[in-house]
Order: C-alpha cells, then structure tokens, then sequence
C-alpha cells in the first residue's frame, strides 16, 4: 500500500492491547486507521505477547512478529514509528536499559510515549528531552484529553468572552479494586497515583489556565499506614497477599493526595486524587471558574459531558459528548504527523509533557513531607 507505514509496539500489556481496567488501548484504534503495518512487538515475556496477537485479527497484524527486547526489534524491522506503552520505571532515562526513547531516536523512529514520562525525577527526564530536541523525529506523549472535543469547547469558551481563568480545580477518584499490578502502588514502580494516574489532570491544569508557579505549590497525602486508609477492597493476587501490601510499606503510594498552587499568571489551582471507590467506574470531575463563567467537565473518561454557565446568566446548559474518542484522535494526529513530517499536529510534544511531568513531581515531593506520622519511612525518588 502507498503511504504505508511500519510500526511497532514496545510493550505488550493493557496500554497497547487492552486490559481490565477500561477500554484504553492502542491497538483497536490503530486497526481502524488506514495503511498501517504492525511490523513487531517487542516484551520481556514473548509467550503473553504472542497470546495477545492471536487475540487480534485484520491486516494491520499479517506478519507480525515478537521479540523479547525493544533493541532487537529496532536491528530487525524497519519501522516508521512506535508506540511505547512500557511500566514507567522501565524508560525515561537516559541511562542504559531505560534509554528505550534515546535507542528509537538515533534509529530515526518517530514516538509515541503514554504517560507518565517516567518514573525518575525530573531532572532525569530533562536529559532526555534535551536529547530528543536534538533529533528529527516526531514525539507525541499520550495526553489524550488535549484532543478531547469537550476541552476543545471549554478552551473555546473560555477564548470567546476574552475570559481569563481564575480558578481551576479538578477531582479524581479512582476505583482501586480491579488494579492488580503491585507496581501502580510502588513508588519506584510506577512514581505513584499523582505522577502515573492524576497526570491527565494535571496536563489539563496547565492546558486550560497556564504554567504553574511550583514554588506555591503546597500538598498533603493520607499515606497507606494512616487509620482511615485501611482499604476493605484490595484486589488479592494468586497467592493470596493484598495487591498493595506486596510492596513494602516506606514505597506504597498514598490513598488520597491534594495540592493547591497558584498559576504564574495569578489564577489559583486545585488537584485532589483519591484511589478508594470500589469496582471499576471512576468518578471524575474538572471545573474551571472564570468572570461570570463556570465550565464543568464530567466523566471525561466515559460519558462525557460539559455543563456551562455563561456570563450573564444564571442557567446551566449541558452537552454532551458521549460519541467522543479522544484515543483514536491522538493516534490519528500522530500517524498523520509522521506520514506529513508535521509535528505541529501534536499537541501534547515531549517538551510540554516534561512540565506536566514537573508539576506532579512536586505534588509528589511537598506531599511525601506531609506523611509523617503515620509511619511513612522513605523511599527512593522519593
């Protein structure tokens, strides 16, 4: 086919293939893009990403073939891009074995990365996005919602009237008990809820008001030994030990985390994440508040919808936005940027991610200083 591009997967689990956890994957996106060849697919276990292509079918798959590391995939596919969907302590450094992004670079592979960048503190991260500023190639990270149609309206609104944000404030809470992967609850894992989960907030927070100043910034955590932070739903693992009570207790992530800042430009901001509902349903809630403007998005991950009230009025209208993937529109921007060499199609480029990835590091940073007490201890990168 013409046009056709090469492409691989680093990473074979839920946020490439799908998983438990919610309908957020690459690949059923990819399938319904035209003139893509899903050349190889690089994991440590072979045997479960070899399950997961026997799991699909189309032409997107004729062919390919499963290695068990990123490196020998780059020496033996010709590829156009990837789509890194890695554990974050497993890339985002510019040190051997994580260098994954610094690899695909120097083999002038165009990237996609999900979030977070990382799980190494931000400095390491700055390494490589030096790096990569020194390439040609296109880099998207996964910040899904800045191609969301509702953000979309709500950026518009807010443009409209000549509307300058004044305050943000933004809701999420986690439904804890299908995460069976010790690493979402290690620190070193997976860099904890704020940096790994609350990031897409966070990303919006800068998205719709503007930077952060994150010498403001001040943040508590309820840590896992605290006595309201004994959770009756813990998701068991095979041999029968609490999924979080597998990770050492200085390196558990905390259960509940709020940060409040100011904005550079003098707006305020608010982030509050919680990983204690029960099932699989998030609840999720962003509201930005502005001169007679009050623009609240609800269920961003599901169905989605935007309640407005507009200057002079005193009547909430809303709309919906159910239909909306945001998924397959960030993936089509990226193959479209790739196919057109036009990185201005991203929205989210590894630069601006790093200064989301800034912002939840220093919730992270000020709340850890806030779990005394309860017997917190410490932990690396912490």
């Amino acid at each position: 086919m013409a046009n056709e591009l090469r492409i691989g997967f680093i990473g074979a689990g839920a946020v490439n293939f799908g998983g438990a956890e919610g309908p957020w994957d690459h690949a059923s996106r990819l399938e319904r893009l035209p003139g893509l060849h899903l050349v190889g697919v690089a994991d440590v276990d072979v045997a479960a990403a070899e399950r997961k292509l026997r799991e699909r079918a189309g032409p997107m798959y004729e062919g390919t073939r499963v290695f068990g590391s990123f490196a020998e995939m780059l020496e033996r596919c010709d590829l156009d891009a990837v789509w890194i969907g890695l554990p974050p302590c497993a890339h985002g450094a510019a040190d051997n074995g994580r260098d994954v992004e610094l690899r695909c670079a120097e083999a002038g592979v165009h990237l996609f990365i999900e979030k977070p960048l990382s799980a190494c503190p931000p400095a390491e991260v700055r390494k490589v996005a030096d790096a990569l500023a020194r390439s040609d190639v296109i880099v998207s990270v996964g910040y899904m919602f800045r191609y969301s149609k509702a953000v979309e309206r709500m950026a518009e609104l807010l443009a409209e009237g000549g509307a300058r944000p004044t305050a943000f404030l933004a809701r999420y809470a986690c439904a804890y008990s299908q995460i069976r992967k010790p690493a979402w609850w290690d620190l070193r894992r997976s860099g904890g809820p704020i940096v790994e989960q609350a990031t897409h907030f966070a990303d919006l927070a800068r998205c719709l008001v503007g930077e952060v100043d994150l010498a403001s910034l001040r943040a508590v955590a309820v840590p896992e030994a605290a006595p309201c932070a004994q959770l009756a739903d813990s998701p068991v693992l095979p041999d029968g030990r609490k999924c979080r009570l597998a990770v050492e207790e200085p390196c558990r992530g905390p259960v509940a985390t709020t940060a409040v800042w100011r904005y550079r430009g003098g707006a305020i901001g608010s982030l509050t994440h919680g990983a204690l509902l029960h099932g699989k349903k998030y609840e999720c809630e962003v509201e930005v508040w502005a001169d007679g403007l009050r623009l609240v998005l609800q269920e961003p991950y599901g169905a989605c919808r935007l309640s407005i009230r507009l200057p002079g009025s005193e009547e909430t209208t809303v709309e919906a936005f159910a239909a909306d993937d945001p998924y397959l529109a960030e993936d089509a921007a990226f193959v479209e940027a790739v196919r057109g060499a036009d990185p201005s199609r991203i929205r989210s480029p590894y630069a601006d991610a790093v200064k989301t990835h800034e912002l939840t590091w220093a919730i992270r940073a000020e709340s850890s200083r806030s779990q005394g007490g309860f017997g917190a201890g410490y932990c690396p990168y912490s």
